[in-house]
């Protein structure tokens, strides 16, 4: 019984032998495993980074300092943000002479087919002393579309009337069908007496308004793209001949940059409107000058584009062009290249969060070596789902082509610091591998025990 319980004794003080070698070569192929994932799966989940939100700081902030500008009445209306961001008497009953036609031309583009054939009336060809016209002639026939051109680029006065009767039958109804239209969209303190803007004491409006009602009428594209036409031809009517216009427009405002659509009224040199819309950096914007110059219609619009950015509250991108984000390189001495871009870019989103600034890149593949300014992108900045600016991305550094791990995106040091510790690993499982044997080796040439 002794003897049987010495022998269970003995088979549990039986020691497990740990083959050190064999350990550390399992261990040195799961860190080889472990690199190359840690390494290959980011790139393989999706190539490039996305702009660092602490690269998107916030710029402009309602009531900045107030540019000074020589218009009686002035508003700037962020359509971005869809507020106004800098007013001048903006709530001030002004007359608004020809921009008033902006309202006359978006409701025929609205309700007439631009083919339809109009015919002027007596009243239409009614003689107002001074004012721009066609000089139409009773039953003379012509393209409501023509008629458009011509009320927008030479503000011809017969050609509203004309256009007014054709939509509503009447003069008088289609004021009627003006004025109820800017009833709809808030305006409050606009009342149109005629379609053309023609001086009138009942004839009047505000910046403010005058702003919302450029917002809308400009939403017609046809309209956009007729309020920057720099040339245009009217065919020949059944009573006159061809007629070349240029656009008043484009003369009174001396071919401003980033001008999207606009209009200018005027009564004298000295009583001057204009409305217009711009866009400039990510930026767009409506302008109402009421009461203002000729010198000052060139001059005001300038003035207060170059404030914009300061009074309207937005973002701006990329503070910093230098390490804007970075993107994967194959086969490089390191497995990233930071990159670079050119001049700020702003975004003004409505919610006028960071959050609605959204930021894409568009990366090529790229394979060292890489050179320093090599163009490798593109970047796209949207806010309000619009994009409202793009620019190039480009290597910021040089990146030379790497070892042979390169390839799975392992950079030089990687494979180095890599390497170092295998190599360590499998020393230490010969060392103990070695000194296990020569234990076991010296324990069985132990002498054996006197009899």
């Amino acid at each position: 019984m002794a003897e049987e319980t010495g022998k269970r004794y003995s088979k549990s003080k039986k020691k497990v032998r740990i083959k050190y070698g064999k350990a550390a070569r399992a261990l040195a192929l799961l860190i080889i495993v472990l690199t190359v994932v840690l390494s290959y799966l980011p790139v393989a989940l999706g190539r490039g980074m996305s702009y660092d939100r602490d690269l998107i700081r916030p710029c402009g902030e309602l009531g900045s300092k107030a540019p000074g500008i020589r218009a009686q009445a002035a508003e700037m209306y962020s359509t971005d943000l869809e507020i106004p961001v800098y007013e001048k008497n903006a709530d001030q009953r002004m007359e608004p002479y020809s921009i008033t036609k902006i309202l006359t031309c978006y409701l025929v583009l609205e309700n007439l087919d631009p083919d339809t054939e109009v015919t002027a009336s007596a009243n239409a060809c009614r003689e107002l002393p001074d004012g721009m016209e066609l000089e139409l002639s009773p039953g003379e026939k012509s393209r409501a579309l023509d008629l458009v051109y011509a009320a927008m680029m030479m503000s011809a006065n017969d050609a509203t009337i004309a256009l007014g009767e054709a939509v509503s039958g009447s003069e008088k109804d289609f004021v009627e069908l003006m004025n109820k239209t800017i009833q709809k969209w808030g305006c409050k303190d606009t009342n149109f007496v005629n379609t053309n803007g023609w001086q009138h004491r009942n004839h009047y409006t505000t910046a403010h308004d005058m702003a919302i009602i450029t917002k809308h009428c400009f939403e017609n594209e046809q309209l956009r793209e007729i309020a920057l036409t720099k040339e245009y031809t009217m065919p020949a009517t059944n009573m006159s001949g061809k007629l070349k216009m240029e656009n008043a427009l484009l003369k009174a405002t001396n071919n401003l940059e980033g001008l999207t659509f606009g209009k200018t009224g005027s009564w004298s040199e000295s009583q001057c409107t204009i409305t217009l819309g711009f866009k400039e950096s990510g930026l767009s914007a409506i302008i109402v000058l009421l009461g203002d110059t000729a010198k000052g219609r060139a001059g005001d619009p300038r003035i207060l584009i170059k404030a914009a950015h300061d009074l309207t509250p937005g973002f701006i991108v990329t503070d910093s062009d230098k390490n804007v984000c970075n993107t994967w390189v194959r086969h490089g001495v390191k497995p990233k290249v930071s990159l670079d871009t050119k001049g700020l870019r702003y975004a003004y989103p409505k919610n006028q969060r960071a959050g609605g600034v959204k930021v894409k890149t568009e990366m090529d593949i790229l394979e060292a070596p890489v050179k320093k300014g090599e163009k490798v992108g593109k970047i796209y900045i949207y806010a309000n789902k619009e994009e409202v600016g793009e620019g190039y991305l480009y290597a910021g550094e040089d990146i030379e082509a790497g070892w042979l791990p390169s390839y799975l995106y392992i950079s030089n040091r990687t494979t180095l610091v890599v390497g170092i510790i295998l190599v360590l690993i499998l020393l230490l499982g010969f060392v103990l591998d070695k000194r296990d044997k020569m234990r076991r080796s010296g324990r069985n040439k132990a002498p054996a025990k006197p009899v």
